[in-house]
Parts: C-alpha cells; structure tokens; sequence
C-alpha cells in the first residue's frame, strides 16, 4: 500500500534534518495536529505524535514489537550483534534479564548512593576551580555533565574511571548511528571504531570479574543464575554496554538542557536558589518540557490502522516522546514551561514493559547535581541561549555549553 497521510498539507518533519532536529517541537506540533500518524520517507517508517497513540503503542508489545529497536538505532554499528538486548526483547523474554539489572536500580538502594553523587559534584567542581581559578569560563557539557553521570554509573558497573571520557565519546558515536544515513565515510569510520573500542574495552573487563569477581554490578551479572541458568558473556557484554549508554546519556543530556533553558526562563535560576525545594518540581517539568530522549522504534507484527492510516506489518513505527510529552490533550498550556505542573505523567522515560530501568537514578543525580551547582556557584550562566545540538534524532542535549561562572566566595 502507498503511504499516505490524512492530510494535504506539506509536512515539515524528517529526523534527519539537523533544522528540524535542533528545534522539532513545531515540527511535533505539526504532527500532532494534522498528521498524528505520518510515513517519514527518509526513515521508511511512520511516525506517532500524539500522547495516547504513543501511550498505546508501547502498551501493546504484542502487536509493536521492540525486537529490532536497537539494529535500527545501531543498524551494523552495534557493539554485541550476536545476541538482542534486553532493550530489544519482547516480553515474556526480556524479564529474565530485567529482572536481574533492576536489582541494582531500586529506590532503597539508589538512595544510600546519594552522598556519594553528591562527593562526585563537587570534586568535578574543584576540578573546575583548579583549572579555570574562582570564575572565568568552561565548557559545562565537557567539564561537568559529561564526567558526572558516567563517573556514578562507572562506579556501579565497576569500571575505570580513568576512562571515563573515553565512555562519554564511546557512547555520543554510537547514538549518532541512527543518523548514519546522512554520514560520510569518515564519520561512519568513526562510529566503527568506537563500536569496536568499547567492546574491547568490554571483553577485557569481563575476563578481569571472572578471574576476580567484585561486588560491582558486572560482577553480579557474570556470577548471577536466571531461571537456573547464567548469562553468557555476549549477553553480558550487551548488559554492560546498554546500561552505560543509559547512565551515561540521560542524565548529561538532561542536565545541559536544564542549564541551556535556565537562561532562555525568566528569572528560574534565581527561584531555585532561593528556594532550593523547587529543584525537584523543576527537573520533573524539564524532563517533560524537553527531555533527553525523544523517539522509541517499534516494528508492526500485523496490520494497524490508526486515524485512517494502514501501517502494513512489519513496518518501522517510531512514537515521538517528546511530541506526547507536548500534547495539549494531555496537559495545559503544554508548549509552556511550569514550574509548578508537576507532571504525574510523562513520556520522558518510556512506558509499558520496556519503562527505563534508570529512570529513579537520573531524576536523583540530575537533582543532586542543580542543588550542588547553585549551592558552589555564586554565578552560573551560559554564554548563549542558542548551543549547538547533538547530531542524533533519538537522544536529544547540547554538543557543548560555555559558560561565565563565579563561586561563592
């Protein structure tokens, strides 16, 4: 069947234009509006925008199925191909897996890691000190956010921080895989050796635990028997390597967005210095407003038609968390950003089975991180309301962030 929308109106969104990439909430908006469900040439697939349809769609695993979310966002780029992620894995099958890696996950015990994400804050501040003196600039992406999350999630796997940098340029090549149609040669070279660079770094680090196992996280999952049965390194490789993209990615996209917006809403940075309990309210609202990730991919198993479009099956679905997340449908004034929403729902982590494991960690670290931030800063601004943005339709956040700082003195 020819694709087709319900509408005769141009429209404007294709994730592989940068344009619309850097600034897609019009383009959502678009969407939403006149063409909720909308075959995207560039991707071969059919784009959802509304927050119910999203909604849907990922309750229904039966019917949209994950298998081949992650050969889609990595196509031949993707570090352990032998074996699917739990990322990729339809229910009953992905249980077994999550249900090991949520153990490290739980709210008790991400809890207790709270003194030391805050320790992480502000030993990367000094750091900041050290080189730049009391105020002066910095890169806030590559000094701050990029080493904050990585060196917590370092810490739970159990890998070396001295690398940390490396994960963080690891982890940016292979997201900006989804885009590999639009990359020269040299590009996509890139993203090869990165593939191949983290897994290396992987295997060794695996041959390390099984000598002389830790009380790390790749430890347990070396260790560890599901269903009487143990993983087999493929499937811990894969474990590891997921959960660093996911730690790594969220929480530093998250924070670079949250200080990029800081200068663009009035008066909001002042608000939460003086009172530092709207921190939490406010990370809940930015995670709505734009958050970190903003495209899920799900493949039809059957037939489905959806406002007067048939998706034959299978066929390349992708539900636009941060078009959902947008719906006037769901929240008022919702291109408007409040700080006193607190959003009981929102699409910034996923829903159904494959809801983000992480998400308790980010929302806390991204927290910690702010309250810490304003508490050692007397000044804090970025130099631009304009940065550049990551070349990826799938993860959203600054490339980098200069800014003036100041501390308290």
């Amino acid at each position: 069947m020819t694709p087709e929308t319900a509408t005769t109106e141009k429209v404007t969104y294709d994730p592989l234009d940068s344009k619309v990439t850097d600034h897609p909430y019009p383009h959502y908006a678009q969407l939403r509006e006149i063409a909720p469900v909308h075959y995207v040439e560039s991707m071969n697939g059919y784009v959802i925008s509304r927050w119910d349809d999203v909604m849907a769609v990922l309750q229904d695993g039966k019917t949209f199925s994950s298998a081949q979310f992650w050969p889609e966002l990595l196509g031949e780029y993707d570090p352990v191909p032998e074996v699917a992620p739990m990322i990729s894995l339809d229910p009953p099958g992905h249980v077994r897996i999550r249900r090991l890696a949520n153990k490290a996950f739980v709210p008790g015990k991400v809890n207790k890691m709270g003194d030391k994400i805050r320790r992480v804050a502000n030993e990367l501040i000094d750091d900041i000190v050290d080189r730049h003196g009391d105020e002066g600039e910095f890169d806030f992406v590559w000094e701050f956010t990029a080493l904050f999350p990585v060196t917590v999630i370092a810490d739970v796997l159990g890998v070396d921080l001295a690398q940390r940098e490396d994960f963080k340029h690891w982890v940016d090549a292979l997201l900006s895989a989804g885009n590999r149609a639009a990359y020269d040669q040299d590009r996509l070279d890139g993203i090869a050796e990165a593939s191949k660079d983290i897994r290396a770094y992987f295997e060794k680090v695996f041959d390390q635990r099984s000598a002389n196992p830790g009380e790390d996280l790749i430890s347990g999952f070396i260790q560890a028997e599901v269903d009487g049965q143990k993983l087999t390194r493929s499937e811990v490789l894969n474990m590891a390597i997921l959960l660093l993209i996911g730690g790594v990615e969220t929480t530093t996209n998250l924070l670079g967005i949250s200080f990029t917006h800081m200068k663009r809403i009035g008066n909001i940075q002042e608000k939460l210095r003086a009172d530092p309990e709207l921190i939490g309210p406010f990370v809940e609202e930015m995670l709505r407003y734009d958050g970190p990730v903003q495209m899920l991919f799900r493949h039809t198993t059957r037939a489905v038609e959806m406002h007067g479009v048939t998706i034959p099956a299978n066929t390349l679905v992708m539900p636009l968390l941060g078009a959902a997340n947008h719906d006037d449908r769901k929240y008022d004034n919702a291109e408007q950003f409040e700080l006193d929403r607190k959003p009981k729902e929102m699409m910034s982590f996923g829903q159904g089975p494959h809801f983000c494991l992480g998400f308790y960690l980010s929302r806390m670290e991204a927290r910690l991180a702010i309250e810490t931030l304003l508490e050692r800063f007397e000044v804090l601004e970025p130099l631009t309301g304009e940065p550049k943005w990551m070349e990826s339709y799938f993860a959203r956040g600054p490339k980098g962030l200069p800014v003036r700082f100041k501390i308290r003195g």
